[in-house]
């Protein structure tokens, strides 16, 4: 390869509370002229084991995430994917990573006690990364009147200039990235902070420049070792080796004269500035005079000024960090330069539109100009038409021939151009195919062996690589059909998507045309559903399949919620100043009139436990629970102190408290006082979760999300176990579930359905 590189590491006697470390990556011959090299220097200030965890996992996974990117393979084939774009995305990746990682391990990562400095080098281009105070110093040659000198700049400082620094996020710590071009002949120094301020610039340029990489390594590590410091040095030395006579050959010599000098000095800057500006950036320079050059010609007050604002070369020739699209100051500045614009060609039009001598002028003008084009172009067509004409037989013949002959050839050339991007496109299509089915291919191999956290990371690949699929044509939008349901199927296999039939049990409107059941309840051989708007109870014989409905009139119900079954086979519905008891057994009905501690406001859950009635209000924020006295529930306040109850949708209780709300969170309250408890994440996460209820003889949890047609299981440890999805179920109100029997009856508009449980874990 065409460039050189170095390292130099010197740790002080004295103890100290810093951790560093430098890598280089050392890729076969192959992957080096295709990927280049990649390097690292790193220095952080926390718990050593924490900082060496952090530091082997920051190298493993960007080695990982840059040789063995996704897009690399593609570059096999396809030329104009460009390093910078797979390092950013190598980046990207290694910054979600690395923030999983600390969460997994409970790091705790100050970015201002982090230096790093990720980079990788091909050809003579340079791409890097900064977080901290790490320096990124340039040698360059420049020549002055007598001779030629080296000369040293601070990247660092170039590419930070005018911008606020902003405090790193953790969760993306690499946001920025420098791209250039190595000078030819030219020095890159990536160093700790304390170089610069041991040894002076010109002692930096009389080591790198005199010495090839290693031994200006060697020699500032002897320089320094004489130093009694008590801080470690460290840093990585690249050296371009190549072009540096083409570079010479393309400056030209300045010639005598003062505005020539300046003129060849104008067009170095300019090469020098084209070479090393960031690839992917927009010139800004040429819209600038674009800009610039209409402003001034629709200005108030037009200026004539021979020169711009002068800078130095050296003050050129660095590229700076990418700054984002979404910065207020650009987007206030190119607002600005919009109205400009706009008020000066407001201006010239109202000049020209309320003076009527120059409006008739510029009209006359107009048209003058059209006719003297049409006079034009009429006029040549004649002089054609007669030279054409005044041609001898043989010389027409001959340029007939040409012409058609001009015209295969162009469309011949303009086809096979069609055909040779055909075929680019269709090979950079097929290698996009057979990297999704190679990582479909290595999903199910990670479920064959239960590795779901792998597959899902793979699955996240595939996603963004079906998203890359053209779908322009029959057989393209065939083939992203097919991947795409498999990548349905394993989503689902990831998930633990169950999809069972669901059979229906009965349909309440052929009992009554008008019936809105609102939940159900299972007893031990029957299902009742509650319809308030009825006024009326619908029976559901399990063994006979027989179903009835048991009239409530001559009752004050207005509703009929929460049910709650007790031993002894009775249902209590809630009904606002009172409870309805509905004896099973003899289908008779009782009132328990309900002496609330405060004012309702909004009833989000209640349920009987142990001869004792709980009931949850989410304005009140408070759980309130009821004894029985006589006829009568009288209640105080159960919860320590009143709690944050918004968005919560259901409650139960199995001797701890259990609250839902509607994001799948679940509060557990013991005693009054709330206590840890975490459900395992899910696809997708929950949104619209309704009602939550807990197995009285297994480990199990369900939540009941009617928007998402799901049934979701988790033992009460918070494990994922499964989920039951059915699509042809598109009303549903309410679950029960027998787990004696095996069995999962849903309430669906009018009707009962029953479904199937099975156990995948």
């Amino acid at each position: 390869m065409n460039y050189k590189i170095a390292q130099f590491i010197i740790t002080p006697g004295q103890r100290h509370d810093l951790i560093h470390e430098i890598y280089i990556a050392q890729p076969d011959a192959d992957k080096e002229a295709l990927a280049g090299k990649l390097f690292a220097l790193i220095e952080l200030q926390a718990k050593k084991t924490d900082s060496l965890k952090i530091i082997n996992f920051l190298i493993s996974a960007l080695n990982h995430d840059y040789y063995q990117n996704e897009k690399m393979i593609l570059r096999e084939r396809v030329a104009s994917i460009k390093i910078e774009h797979i390092f950013e995305s190598a980046l990207a990746k290694t910054n979600k990573k690395l923030a999983e990682f600390l969460l997994s391990e409970k790091i705790r990562l100050n970015p201002a006690r982090a230096n790093i400095t990720i980079g990788v080098i091909y050809n003579d281009s340079l791409h890097f990364s900064n977080l901290g105070k790490n320096k990124a110093l340039l040698i360059y040659k420049s020549k002055t009147e007598n001779s030629l000198k080296y000369k040293l700049a601070d990247i660092t400082e170039q590419t930070d200039k005018g911008e606020t620094k902003k405090p790193s996020n953790i969760i993306k710590l690499f946001s920025n990235v420098v791209s250039g071009a190595l000078p030819p002949g030219g020095y890159f120094i990536f160093s700790s902070e304390t170089l610069s301020e041991y040894l002076s610039a010109k002692q930096i340029i009389g080591i790198i420049t005199a010495l090839p990489p290693g031994g200006a390594a060697e020699q500032i590590k002897n320089t320094l070792s004489k130093i009694n410091a008590y801080v470690p040095f460290l840093g990585i030395i690249i050296k371009n080796t190549a072009g540096a006579d083409l570079a010479e050959i393309k400056i030209k010599k300045p010639i005598a004269s003062t505005r020539a000098s300046i003129d060849n000095l104008i067009a170095t800057e300019e090469q020098t500035e084209k070479l090393l500006t960031p690839s992917g950036l927009v010139n800004g320079k040429t819209w600038s005079s674009f800009f610039n050059g209409l402003t001034g010609r629709f200005s108030f007050k037009p200026t004539h000024q021979i020169g711009g604002k002068t800078f130095l070369l050296k003050d050129k020739i660095f590229s700076g960090k990418r700054t984002s699209w979404f910065s207020l100051k650009k987007i206030f500045n190119l607002l600005k330069s919009y109205l400009v614009w706009l008020i000066g060609l407001s201006a010239y039009l109202f000049k020209i539109l309320s003076n009527k001598e120059k409006l008739a002028a510029l009209f006359s003008q107009l048209i003058l100009s059209a006719k003297n084009s049409y006079r034009k172009i009429k006029t040549a067509s004649f002089r054609l038409f007669f030279w054409y004409k005044n041609l001898n037989r043989m010389n027409k013949i001959l340029l007939s021939a040409f012409l058609v002959c001009l015209i295969i050839l162009y469309s011949g050339l303009t086809w096979q151009n069609i055909k040779n991007k055909q075929v680019k496109n269709q090979a950079a299509l097929g290698g996009l195919i057979a990297a999704i089915e190679q990582k479909q291919n290595q999903i199910d191999a990670s479920l064959l062996y239960n590795n779901e956290a792998g597959a899902k990371k793979l699955l996240e690949e595939v996603n963004e690589l079906i998203a890359e699929l053209p779908r322009k044509n029959q057989a393209q939008k065939d083939q992203y059909n097919i991947l795409t349901a498999k990548q349905r199927v394993q989503t689902e296999k990831i998930s633990r998507v169950v999809r069972t039939e669901a059979v229906e049990v009965a349909n309440f409107i052929n009992l009554n045309a008008g019936a809105k059941p609102a939940n159900i309840t299972l007893t031990q051989e029957k299902i009742f559903a509650a319809d308030a708007a009825q006024k009326t109870i619908y029976s559901i014989d399990l063994k006979s399949k027989l179903t009835t409905a048991i009239s409530l009139t001559g009752q004050t119900i207005s509703r009929l919620d929460f049910p709650g079954l007790d031993k002894n086979n009775n249902i209590a519905y809630f009904n606002v100043g009172s409870i309805i008891v509905f004896d099973a057994k003899t289908e008779k009905l009782s009132a328990l009139e309900i002496d609330y501690p405060a004012k309702p406001q909004k009833i989000i859950g209640f349920k009987q436990y142990n001869n004792r009635y709980y009931l949850a209000d989410q304005i009140n924020r408070q759980i309130y629970r009821f004894n029985k006295n006589g006829s009568k529930l009288t209640g105080a306040a159960w919860l320590n102190s009143p709690e944050d109850l918004t968005g919560a949708a259901s409650l139960d209780i199995d001797g701890n408290v259990y609250l839902l709300k509607n994001n799948g969170e679940i509060y557990q309250y013991s005693k009054g006082k709330k206590q840890e408890f975490l459900l395992a994440e899910i696809e997708p996460n929950f949104s619209q979760a309704a009602k939550l209820a807990l197995s009285e003889k297994q480990d199990r949890l369900y939540i009941f999300e009617p928007a998402g047609k799901r049934l979701v299981v988790f033992d009460k440890k918070g494990n994922f176990i499964n989920q039951y999805v059915n699509d042809k179920l598109d009303n549903l109100k309410d679950f029960q579930i027998d787990e004696a029997n095996k069995k999962i009856y849903f309430l669906n508009g009018a009707a009962v359905y029953s479904v199937d449980m099975i156990n995948t874990k």
